[in-house]
């Protein structure tokens, strides 16, 4: 067991670094805090991240909080996602040479435990927003007809360090709170540089960020006769301010000007999130799903020159066939197939131009060896529009997830 927790630390640690350390070219992500990723990259994947009223006893599925008091008793569960993606940009101000882009990242990694026949808890942590992108430009100067080239870059991003609890209320009702913090921080960059000017002049603001974050979740689950099994599930995310420390540091070729100057805190909002879900299974063999979720950005009243936050909104569902088989007079889940799709209106509104995307999944998983559980699904979609000289990004993306599962060693139980 002392292994186990020292090999967890290890994989904790290295796929921090690795998250950090990841490059994706995403145009959006210069607004905002970057781009928020709101898949979930778990059992669902292959359902286009359908999963508020899922539940399961061997899978770490927490689309909703409540849904990990489904795991079998006496259990520890060590998962981790990771996804590979290639996109193609289209537009006006996409060339030859920017216009495609492949990458690969670890997206979470958690442990969950079910304690007893009630109570399950889990912590891990996972991405929740990328700032990666590069643009180049012309710079004008106040009272001077002059412009100057200038290369835009931003990089970082936030990632959220959870603690999950769940309690089971009955045999059909289920609660839980997940409580995380929402940490880290971006560098926004602005380099101007032309034959004009002795030496290129780097303008870097850096941000950093820390606050918590709270989610509650719940799920009803019962039988509609002998063939049927209904499973409902909600879910709420209250809004939270997100205040950051920013410092700003401004170089001529190699010389200094301004050392990483403290400048007035910046604030930013995340919105209250609601979302709702059911799922229907017939014969514990064959799930139809549909999520539904609301972010109220437009209360928040985010507006800048050219681009402002409104309310975003995100459907979602997908079909599961399971095959089982028997093992030692036990029903098993062997292997299962997936196919999902989503549209999801983004919480981004460009030159009067709403960013909406829109795709589908295939996934598939099953169990690998004794305790060793896989999934893999492919998504392929569009986001973004070229109209108003915006990006169009073509993408396909390859999610994984590999679970380890295992017997809680304990004392034992005494009998008399």
């Amino acid at each position: 067991m002392q292994q186990r927790v020292t090999l967890l630390l290890c994989l904790f640690f290295f796929a921090t670094a690795i998250v950090r350390a990841q490059n994706m070219n995403s145009p959006y992500s210069i607004y905002g805090i970057g781009d928020i990723d709101h898949r979930s990259y778990n059992r669902t994947a292959g359902l286009a991240g359908t999963g508020i009223a899922t539940r399961s006893s061997i899978y770490l599925v927490d689309n909703n909080p409540a849904a990990i008091t489904g795991l079998t008793r006496s259990f520890y569960t060590i998962d981790a996602a990771m996804a590979a993606r290639t996109v193609t940009y289209s537009g006006t101000p996409v060339s030859i040479d920017n216009s495609k882009n492949k990458d690969f990242w670890i997206k979470r990694l958690s442990l969950a435990v079910k304690v007893n026949g009630f109570w399950a808890t889990s912590a891990g942590f996972s991405q929740f927003s990328n700032v990666n992108y590069t643009f180049t430009g012309e710079k004008g100067i106040i009272g001077d007809n002059t412009t100057y080239q200038t290369r835009y870059e931003g990089d970082g991003g936030l990632n959220e360090y959870y603690w999950t609890n769940a309690v089971s209320l009955g045999k059909h009702f289920s609660v839980g709170l997940r409580s995380a913090i929402v940490a880290g921080g971006f560098n926004k960059t602005e380099i101007v540089s032309d034959a004009g000017l002795g030496s290129s002049v780097s303008t870097q603001v850096q941000e950093y960020f820390g606050r918590p974050r709270f989610q509650a979740g719940a799920q009803y689950y019962t039988a509609l006769g002998k063939k049927w099994a209904l499973n409902l599930g909600g879910r709420y995310t209250p809004g939270v301010n997100l205040p950051s420390e920013r410092t700003l540091t401004v170089t001529e070729g190699t010389t200094t000007l301004v050392d990483a100057k403290t400048l007035e805190q910046g604030n930013f909002r995340l919105p209250k999130s609601y979302a709702a879900g059911i799922s229907l299974t017939h014969n514990r063999k064959t799930t139809y799903l549909v999520d539904y979720t609301y972010d109220d950005w437009s209360s928040l009243q985010i507006k800048k020159q050219g681009w402002q936050m409104v309310s975003s909104s995100r459907l979602s569902g997908g079909v599961e066939f399971s095959r089982k088989k028997n093992v030692w007079n036990q029903e098993i889940e062997h292997r299962f197939f997936q196919l999902g799709g989503f549209y999801n209106q983004s919480y981004l509104q460009i030159r009067n131009q709403p960013i909406r995307e829109y795709g589908f999944t295939a996934g598939m998983g099953g169990i690998l060896s004794k305790g060793l559980l896989y999934s893999v699904s492919l998504e392929g979609g569009v986001r973004g529009t070229q109209q108003a000289n915006l990006i169009k990004e073509n993408y396909f993306q390859l999610n994984f997830s590999f679970s380890y599962r295992d017997f809680l060693q304990s004392r034992g139980r005494k009998y008399d």
